[in-house]
């Protein structure tokens, strides 16, 4: 992981709280090094450090810790765009007995997305969880996959088709539509009409 190259915050309507972390400042530094920012004044939560990284994959990580005292148990809140708790749990080397409180917990996610496959031994198949990007959940199979190597994991499209990409649609002379292509990045979507 890497700091990202803007050093300001991000503004809140952009990031969901994903989860609370009971963790460290020293184990955060391990991780993402030196807080970003240091909020002497604060903004009326009290003064806190900042970490901003993104991953290899393009997952944007916000955690924010308050300054606390030694007798105070060390909690940090992780903000996300996508709540990936269990993503972003993969690349910090957390574990889910590091979170106190998840948002995807109280509020179901989607199921239009990626979903990470597990198959185990016998060949019996179950989704481990369902990511909206697809580039997020290969990296999490991947990384599911280095640290269980005899577990399989893949992945495969859950939900509804406009979810998976953008199409590009043909339409002939009698109004009947066909898909052309399916583009995974996100891109207007297309209609081309014959004539």
């Amino acid at each position: 992981m890497k700091p990202l190259a803007t050093r300001s915050l991000v503004p809140p309507r952009t990031q969901k709280r994903a989860c609370t972390l009971s963790v460290s400042r020293a184990a955060l530094e391990e991780r993402l090094g030196e807080p970003l920012v240091h909020d002497e004044e604060g903004d009326g939560m009290g003064p806190r450090y900042r970490w901003e990284s993104t991953c290899e994959c393009g997952l944007e990580l916000f955690i924010e810790m308050p300054v606390q005292s030694a007798q105070e148990p060390p909690e940090a809140s992780l903000w996300m765009e996508h709540v990936e708790v269990d993503h972003a749990l993969a690349h910090l080397g957390l574990s889910p007995r590091d979170v106190l409180w998840r948002a995807d917990m109280q509020h179901p996610l989607s199921l239009d997305g990626w979903a990470i496959v597990h198959t185990d031994a016998r060949g019996q198949r179950h989704d481990q969880c369902v990511l909206p990007l697809r580039d997020h959940a290969e990296c999490l199979s991947r990384l599911m996959g280095t640290r269980s190597p005899n577990q399989s994991y893949s992945v495969e499209p859950r939900g509804t088709p406009s979810r998976q990409g953008w199409a590009v649609i043909r339409q002939d002379e009698h109004g009947n539509q066909y898909e052309v292509a399916v583009h995974p990045q996100r891109r207007p979507m297309t209609r081309l009409v014959a004539s």
